[in-house]
């Protein structure tokens, strides 16, 4: 149902790492990376429709074409028809991604932001990318809600010279800087960070993110569960074959001043009829956060019809903050 515009509202936002969602095609030669498997699909599927949520922010993506097949194949595409991906920076081709109940009314990506590491030492960008994608809640062809994806550095050994510590600690500060700049041309618009951060709230890259003694806290939308009960990676109930303890990876942040969360939760699907864990689609749990928003048509976007129409990418930046 479309909202009407200036009524309160129910929005849903989730996040959820699709985990290699390849195709044989999308492949990279050379990459160790095999192609999703058909059960592995249909039960992230399975997962993704029970979740329910009005959005969902995907990680580790292929491509466009494959996103779409996927949604056609699970019987989702009708659910959520409306779809967000840009080519990141990622070596191996894992990308980010939103599907939406909702139009999409502008998608900005940021994969040429150059932008301080940490440190001083240099620039860097974003290891996947940051995506934002504008929604149209109440049908007035105007953004009411902007949703930011990003995938973090992994824990593994950069290849960069970099540590991966200090790629996603210098990630956060930029998505902060962005987020603040970009935002503050829509005041009044609701806006949400998702991802898979690599990384806990008590981790330097999550605090640097959160800034919570800072002028302007965001929050976690899973604050309200005890430490050991936020644990979102790994999926499976059986032990992790790697010996990593349990972590919470999986975030959905936001402005308490701008946005009233309801209520979030940890997607936890153990097992469906037909016998799919959910850890056969993703090795990451879901995240569900549901806030109480107000329409308010915080933007003059034009509704466009098509994707090349509808991305705008951010252009490279020697140093300092991202562009607005």
């Amino acid at each position: 149902m479309v909202a009407t515009a200036g009524s309160t509202v129910r929005f849903t936002v989730g996040n959820q790492n699709a985990h290699n969602m390849f195709n044989k095609e999308d492949i990279v030669p050379g990459s160790r990376t095999r192609p999703k498997s058909e059960n592995s699909k249909e039960a992230l599927g399975w997962a993704i429709d029970r979740g329910n949520c009005d959005t969902w922010s995907l990680q580790e993506l292929s491509s466009e074409k494959t996103l779409n097949g996927w949604l056609k194949d699970t019987g989702l595409a009708q659910k959520y028809p409306h779809v967000a991906l840009v080519p990141g920076n990622s070596t191996r081709g894992i990308n980010v991604g939103l599907i939406s109940k909702y139009p999409i009314v502008h998608v900005e990506s940021h994969k040429d932001v150059k932008f301080p590491l940490a440190d001083g030492s240099g620039d860097t960008s974003f290891s996947r990318d940051l995506l934002r994608a504008d929604i149209d809640v109440d049908g007035d062809k105007i953004a009411d809600v902007s949703v930011y994806n990003t995938h973090s550095k992994s824990r593994l050994t950069s290849e960069t010279g970099v540590s991966s510590d200090m790629q996603r600690l210098s990630e956060a500060k930029a998505i902060r800087d962005i987020v603040l700049a970009e935002m503050k041309e829509f005041p009044g618009r609701h806006w949400v960070v998702t991802g898979d951060l690599n990384d806990e709230c008590t981790d330097p890259s999550v605090q640097a993110l959160l800034d919570s003694e800072g002028e302007d806290p965001w929050r976690n939308s899973l604050d309200h569960l005890a430490p050991e009960d936020r644990k979102t990676w790994p999926a499976s109930p059986k032990p992790n074959k790697w010996g990593h303890l349990p972590a919470h990876f999986d975030h959905v942040i936001y402005d308490a001043d701008n946005s009233k969360l309801v209520s979030s939760k940890i997607l936890d699907y153990n097992l469906h009829k037909d016998g799919f864990y959910q850890s056969w689609g993703s090795d990451h749990k879901g995240v569900k956060a549901e806030f109480e928003i107000t329409p308010s048509g915080g933007g003059k976007l034009p509704l466009l019809e098509t994707i090349s129409e509808l991305v705008t990418t951010k252009p490279e930046q020697k140093g300092g903050k991202p562009p607005a």
